[in-house]
């Protein structure tokens, strides 16, 4: 029987197109902080949410919990440790030594992990790699012959050279992080977040913080965009802001806190972002909090709080509580900061001098958003009150309408990773020497730049 004569006229690209896959998607997770896990939910679920029924692994040393609004889609968790982390005894404070100690160990074991991963990969038909932002994903992405992505503002082997601090430990910093720079060289794509720092791996970043720096995708004669592959270009497509946003109204987020409703309605709350574990010594400071205002703290403090302080759960939806609140109060990660952007909420924030990637964060909240610096020994002294009514009196959003960034970041990275996908099977059909991955334009179209 012949053929569909329209069938004949169809290119190759649209013909695989109008048959289309489904893909196997595997997510490394970071378990260093949550701000990771946070934003690869809403990445995973759009994944999930789009028209076609693709299958999606989350790899972390990350509890599970953190994971449950993609695993109600349908996304597989799988507790696996992939990456070395930073130590950190306080959410403000590197420790420097034990942070390198425990990369040397981690890339001393790097050849069985590489094993392992490639042969989970080959197992459960992995189509893609995505990390946020572990480096040792692309490497077992590459040696099992697939794709990676890296999905993040940064990368680890910033944050290592960040912990250099011009004595004999640098020796040992600059030989590790040669072997993660090479790592994530292995990686494809960049799709980088806003507030970011610059990447070692991928050239071009280095640029920044230069204010005329955009790196966006080469557009074709078509209108399409080109995505070139491993061997030759790397590429980075800047997309708008990934954030979670609340579900549940103000009224019943307190209530459930048991706080009553007479003080809800007659007082401004702050949210207390640090968790318990840094609030040692409360009982000595006095009431930290301006009159008229309330606390609520994260993380289930072990220790007693004063009057005018609650607690909330541990796996508390922390979108609702910052939509709740009228003042934030925490550390520079990018999951509180783009919640307090998202909510158009004032920040105020301890400063983590050894930790590189507030330089990116920082910046985002000076444009998108609203912060003030607090020392940390005003913090840890409870000498809160005038930061608080600092922030409280900004108004928590880029007031320039036309200078915000959209918050979609989550349903674009989802649709520009299926047609990097889609394409590069219609590439690797075509032919093994094309290095050109066109994405459609509907991929890119409504891409936001920082």
């Amino acid at each position: 029987m012949p053929k569909n004569k329209s069938s004949l006229k169809m290119s190759p690209r649209q013909r695989v197109i109008s048959k289309p896959r489904n893909y196997v998607f595997c997510y490394y997770v970071s378990g260093h902080g949550y701000g990771h896990a946070t934003r690869v939910v809403q990445v995973a679920s759009e994944i999930l949410s789009l028209t076609r029924k693709h299958t999606l692994y989350i790899i972390s040393n990350a509890p599970q919990f953190i994971f449950q609004g993609a695993i109600n889609l349908g996304a597989k968790y799988r507790h696996a440790l992939i990456d070395a982390g930073v130590q950190q005894p306080r959410a403000y404070t590197v420790d420097r030594y034990k942070t390198i100690e425990d990369l040397k160990t981690f890339l001393e074991n790097r050849p069985e992990m590489i094993d392992r991963e490639t042969a989970w990969l080959k197992e459960v038909k992995a189509d893609i790699v995505l990390s946020d932002a572990p480096f040792l994903p692309c490497a077992a992405a590459f040696a099992t012959g697939i794709p990676s992505a890296i999905v993040s503002n940064f990368t680890f082997d910033a944050v290592y050279n960040g912990l250099r601090e011009g004595d004999d430990l640098d020796i040992t910093i600059n030989r590790l992080v040669e072997q993660v720079v090479e790592d994530y060289k292995k990686s494809e794509l960049l799709i980088r977040l806003p507030g970011y720092i610059p990447m070692p791996s991928y050239s071009g970043t280095q640029l920044y913080p230069d204010l005329n720096v955009s790196v966006k995708p080469k557009l074709l004669n078509n209108g399409c965009s080109s995505v070139t592959n491993h061997n030759n270009r790397r590429n980075v497509v800047d997309v708008p802001l990934v954030v979670r946003k609340s579900k549940t109204p103000r009224d019943k987020v307190l209530s459930n806190l048991d706080i009553p409703k007479e003080i809800y309605d007659t007082h401004k709350i702050l949210l207390v972002s640090f968790g318990g574990q840094n609030l040692v010594g409360i009982e000595d400071w006095g009431n930290p909090l301006p009159n008229g205002w309330i606390a609520i703290v994260c993380g289930d403090p072990k220790i007693k709080l004063p009057e005018k302080f609650y607690v909330c759960p541990r796996d508390a939806y922390i979108p609702d509580l910052t939509n709740a609140a009228d003042a934030v109060m925490g550390k520079l990660g990018y999951g509180t900061c783009s919640e307090c952007i998202g909510h158009k909420k004032p920040f105020i924030y301890v400063p983590r001098p050894q930790f590189i990637e507030e330089l990116g964060l920082k910046r985002l909240m000076e444009i998108q958003g609203s912060s003030v610096e607090m020392p940390k020994e005003h913090f840890e002294t409870g000498k809160w009150k005038n930061y608080i009514l600092k922030a409280y009196g900004m108004p928590g959003v880029c007031e320039d309408v036309n200078k915000r960034l959209t918050h979609d970041g989550g349903k674009i990275s989802a649709k520009l990773l299926e047609n990097f996908l889609d394409n590069r099977v219609v590439t690797q059909r075509k032919s093994k020497n094309t290095n050109g991955f066109p994405l459609s334009k509907g991929a890119v179209a409504q891409l936001s730049y920082i």
